[in-house]
Order: C-alpha cells, then sequence, then structure tokens
C-alpha cells in the first residue's frame, strides 16, 4: 500500500491525459465552480467514486448523490445577488467503496466543518470535512486524484487517512505554498 502524496504544477487537463485508464480509485475535487469539466476524461482515469463540490444549482454531472457543506457565513459584499452559504458536493458513484463503521452523525449528507486556522486559498475547504469524505467513500491504501488541489486540503487529508494522492495545481504560488509548507 502507498501513501505517497505526488503533486505537479501544471494544466490539469494535460496532466490527467498522461494518467492510464482506471489508475485512480477516487477523484476529490472542487474546481472552480465556472470551470468546464471533461467528465469523460474524468471517467477514463477513476475506477472508483468522483466527488465534486460545485456552485448551488450547477452540478457539472448529474449527481447520483447530493450532500451539502454549510459555510461560515461572510461580509462580503454581494452587488448583483445574495450570497450562498450551502454548497453543494455531487457524487457520481462507480463501485462499491463505502465504509460504515463511523458514528451514525457523519452520514447526514449535512456538513458544517470550519476551518480553524488562517485560511490561505480564498476557497479553502475545512481538512476536517474531506477526511470524512476520504473516510467514507475510499479504502486505506486507495489513490486519490485531485486535479485543482488550491491549499491542498484533500491531500492533506488523503495523507492523514493513509491514502495515497496525485494533485495538480496550475497556479505556481499555491503549488509552492504546498510543496514548501509540508511535502
Amino acid at each position: 500500500m502507498t501513501h505517497d502524496i505526488k503533486i505537479e504544477n501544471g494544466n490539469a487537463w494535460e496532466l490527467i491525459a498522461q494518467l492510464p485508464d482506471k489508475s485512480v480509485d477516487a477523484i476529490i475535487t472542487d474546481p472552480m465552480y465556472d470551470a468546464t469539466m471533461n467528465m469523460d476524461e474524468l471517467r477514463r482515469v477513476c475506477k472508483g467514486h468522483i466527488i465534486m463540490f460545485c456552485a448551488p444549482l450547477k452540478p457539472f454531472f448529474p449527481p447520483d448523490d447530493l450532500q451539502y457543506w454549510l459555510k461560515t457565513p461572510s461580509t462580503k459584499n454581494y452587488s448583483k445577488s445574495c450570497g450562498h452559504f450551502v454548497e453543494w458536493i455531487t457524487f457520481e458513484f462507480h463501485g462499491d467503496a463505502f465504509n460504515n463503521g463511523l458514528h451514525w452523525s457523519n452520514y447526514t449528507g449535512f456538513h458544517d466543518d470550519k476551518i480553524l486556522e488562517k485560511a490561505d486559498h480564498p476557497y479553502q475547504k475545512p481538512v476536517s470535512l474531506l477526511e470524512r469524505l476520504i473516510a467514507i467513500y475510499t479504502r486505506p491504501g486507495d489513490i486519490i486524484l485531485e486535479p485543482f488541489f488550491g491549499s491542498g486540503s484533500t491531500l492533506k487529508a488523503a495523507r492523514n487517512l493513509r491514502r495515497g494522492a496525485i494533485g495538480y495545481e496550475l497556479d505556481p504560488v499555491y503549488f509552492s505554498h504546498l510543496r514548501d509548507g509540508w511535502l
């Protein structure tokens, strides 16, 4: 079993194209909400579940399941629309990875985890939330792909739970911050 975390700085789609078919066990990602997702390419490399954060009412694919993350309300100035304090977490299920050995409260589909430390990235997700998703929907030793790692929360959670991970980040500042901060 490998617990290696491998990261690369570059265009995720170019890097994903180099991965063999069915080479990762799960994809857990938080792309920019206006991004274009090549779901066929993600399905090609993934033999397990695809879990993706998205804006409410704007999923990247028709989900098999839907969960919610209650974000901390902010004081941003909303000039064209109201703010959304709930993000969707969409699931496309492949395979049978589901670990039901946690406390029942982990399976409600509603998450209200908070970021305890100062956020390194404007769209950072709590590591505890990613740990819960990884603990439920992957197995120890699995390899998780995070094609848009940003702050690295998914990669940190994977490492904490003894999963391998592959992470891609286009922004050299965020890439260097993660690389220099803990790898």
